[in-house]
C-alpha cells in the first residue's frame, strides 16, 4: 500500500490527481566513524550539543524514494499538474524515545531549511520535546536556488541536498532532489501520512501518533503558509478523513514580508505582499503565527484576527526586542556554532563566507537577550494543549505602532504591546536599535537591523528598585504571573530568574 490521501478529500482541489506516494523507505542508515548523520543532535563543539542518550533518546536517519507532482495555477485559480511523477530521493531524521513506552503520542514535524540544512525548531524546543516523551522528525523538502561559495578547496554548494553530498558523498549518494522544487508540498503531506500509517516500513511503526504538529521558522514557516493557503492541508487526509497534520506553528514569517510566501513551483514569480493568497485560509486545525519585531515592523500593523472557531482557529504572537536572525537558543550562540555548521567547518566549508550570516556577529556590544526560546516553547505548549485537549491558546495584544508607522516604545525604550515580557515590565535594559554613533558595526544597515541589550545605569536602577533584591522581588512576581497565564513554562521561568539575578548583581554593582 502506498501512502496517499483519502479519496473524499480529492474534491477539495478540483481535478488534481491523488498523491503519488512514497515508494521506498531505507533505514535506519548505519552510522559509523566515517559515515555520520549531517546535522546530528550531538556534534562535539556545537552549541548546543544535545546528548540524546542522556535523555533516553535515539537518533535515526531514513532515506525516502518515490515520485511526486508539482502544481501550477490555472487562470481561474484552480490548481493543475505542472510536472507529474517527478522522482526524488530525500531523507528524514527521527529522534524518539529509546523506550517506546515513553512515547507521549505527540510527534513534531519540521521541514529542513533549504539552505545548508538547518533545523531551528529543534534547536529551540529539543529539551521541551524530550522532557515530554515526544518524537521529532525533520524532513528534507527542497533546496535553495543552486548557488556556490568559495572555499580554500574551491566552490562549495549551499542548497541543502547538494550540501549533503559535499559533506558525505558516499552516505548521501541516494539523495537526489529535482530541479522542480514544487514537489515539496505533496511530499510534505506524504511524509506526514507515512508517519501515521500502518506500513511495515514506517519509521514509527508500532508507535501510534495521536497528534502531528508542524513547526518551522523563516523559510520553513513560510512553507507552512503556502501549504495551507494552496489547499494542501485540506487535501492531506488520513483514511478516516482526519487531517494528517493537527496544528501549525509558523515562525518568523509574515504575509506582509517578501519571504512570507513560498511560490507554488520553481517557475512561479514571487507572490505580491498584498495578494489575497497570502491571507491564511480557515482550516480545521489551529494555527499560531509567531513573529519577531522585525517581521512586524517591516510589514504592516494589520494582522489576521485571532479566532477560537473550530474552522479557522488562529493566534498571532508578536515578540518585541528580537529580530529575524535571533538564534532562539538560550545564550544566543553564534550561527557558526550550530551542529551542521560545525560539521561543515571541520571539512573546510567557508561557514563565515556564505549568505545567511546573522546580523550582529561583528558588533562588539551585547546583542538582545530577550528570551525568544522561552516564549517559543510556551507557544508550542499552547498549540499542543489546543490541538490535543481543546484548550484555546491565550491571546496576546499586537505590538503598538506610532503615527509615523514605527513600532511604539515606552519611556525606557522597550517595545509596547506584543507578548508580555518581564524584561520590559521590570526592565534592567532597553532592547532595540543601537542609538550611539561610535560602533559602526552595530549601526543598522540595509536589510535586517541589529537589536542590542543596552543596560540602564545604576542610578536609574536604584531609584526604581532600591536594590538588586528589590528588583528580584518585582521580577519574580512578573514572571510568576506569566507562568500562570501560560506565556512561560515553569522550567524556563526558573532559569530566567537565575539569569535576572546575575544581571541585577552586575548592574547594581556598577559605579
Amino acid at each position: 500500500m502506498r501512502v496517499g490521501l483519502a479519496v473524499a478529500a480529492i474534491a477539495l482541489m478540483g481535478s488534481v490527481p491523488a498523491w503519488a506516494g512514497i515508494d521506498k523507505v531505507d533505514g535506519p542508515v548505519p552510522v559509523t566513524a566515517t559515515s555520520q548523520i549531517y546535522n546530528s543532535a550531538n556534534v562535539p563543539g556545537a552549541l548546543p550539543a544535545i546528548d540524546l542518550a542522556a535523555h533516553g533518546y535515539v537518533e535515526e536517519e531514513y532515506f525516502l524514494h518515490g515520485t511526486a507532482d508539482a502544481f501550477r495555477h490555472e487562470a481561474d485559480g484552480r490548481l493543475s499538474v505542472l510536472a507529474k511523477d517527478v522522482p526524488y530521493g530525500t531523507r528524514i531524521i527521527v529522534r524518539r524515545p529509546k523506550d517506546k513506552a515513553r512515547f507521549s503520542g505527540i510527534a513534531h514535524f519540521e521541514p529542513i531549511h533549504p539552505s545548508q540544512g538547518g533545523t531551528s525548531h529543534w534547536l529551540a524546543t529539543a529539551e521541551y520535546l524530550m522532557k515530554r516523551g515526544d518524537i521529532y522528525v525533520a524532513a528534507g523538502l527542497g533546496d535553495d536556488a543552486p548557488s556556490r561559495a568559495i572555499s580554500a578547496k574551491g566552490p562549495v554548494p549551499t542548497a541543502q541536498s547538494q550540501v549533503l553530498q559535499w559533506y558525505e558523498p558516499d552516505r548521501y549518494k541516494p539523495i537526489q532532489w529535482p530541479k522542480e522544487d514544487g514537489i515539496r508540498y505533496q511530499l510534505m503531506a506524504d511524509v506526514g501520512a507515512l508517519l501515521r500509517s500502518d506500513r511495515a516500513d514506517n519509521p514509527l511503526k508500532g508507535l501510534e501518533v495521536r497528534r502531528l504538529l508542524v513547526g518551522g521558522w523563516s523559510f520553513t514557516g513560510s512553507v507552512q503558509r503556502s501549504f495551507i493557503n494552496e489547499g494542501f492541508h485540506d487535501r492531506a487526509r488520513l483514511p478516516d478523513g482526519k487531517p494528517v497534520f493537527d496544528g501549525y506553528l509558523l515562525g518568523i514569517s509574515s504575509r506582509w514580508n517578501g519571504g512570507g510566501y513560498v511560490p507554488l513551483n520553481s517557475e512561479e514569480p514571487p507572490v505580491a505582499n498584498d495578494d489575497a493568497r497570502r491571507t491564511l485560509r480557515p482550516i480545521d486545525v489551529p494555527v499560531i503565527e509567531f513573529m519577531s519585531e522585525f517581521e512586524v515592523g517591516t510589514g504592516r500593523p494589520e494582522q489576521q484576527p485571532d479566532s477560537d472557531a473550530k474552522v479557522g482557529a488562529h493566534r498571532v504572537y508578536e515578540l518585541g526586542g528580537v529580530i529575524h536572525g535571533s538564534s532562539m537558543v538560550d545564550g544566543n550562540p553564534p550561527r557558526d556554532k550550530r551542529a551542521n555548521m560545525v560539521q561543515l567547518a571541520a571539512k573546510g566549508y567557508p561557514v563565515a563566507g556564505v549568505k545567511g550570516e546573522e546580523a550582529g556577529n561583528s558588533c562588539p556590544l551585547p546583542i538582545s537577550d530577550v528570551p525568544h526560546g522561552a516564549f517559543i516553547r510556551a507557544a508550542l505548549d499552547n498549540l499542543r494543549l489546543w490541538t490535543d485537549e481543546g484548550v484555546p491558546a491565550p491571546r496576546a495584544p499586537q505590538l503598538g505602532w506610532t503615527a509615523d508607522r514605527k513600532i511604539a516604545r515606552d519611556k525606557d525604550g522597550n517595545p509596547e504591546g506584543g507578548l508580555p515580557v518581564a524584561e520590559f515590565q521590570v526592565p534592567l535594559a532597553a532592547y532595540g536599535l543601537y542609538t550611539g554613533s561610535d560602533q559602526l558595526a552595530c549601526v543598522a544597515k540595509i536589510g535586517r537591523p541589529i537589536f542590542l541589550r543596552q543596560d540602564m545605569d545604576t542610578a536609574t536602577l536604584k531609584a526604581r528598585y532600591g536594590s538588586a533584591a528589590g528588583f528580584a522581588k518585582r521580577y519574580d512576581r512578573a514572571v510568576d504571573a506569566l507562568v500562570r497565564q501560560h506565556w512561560l513554562l515553569s522550567a524556563d521561568a526558573a532559569a530566567l530568574k537565575v539569569k535576572a539575578r546575575a544581571d541585577a548583581a552586575r548592574q547594581f554593582g556598577k559605579r
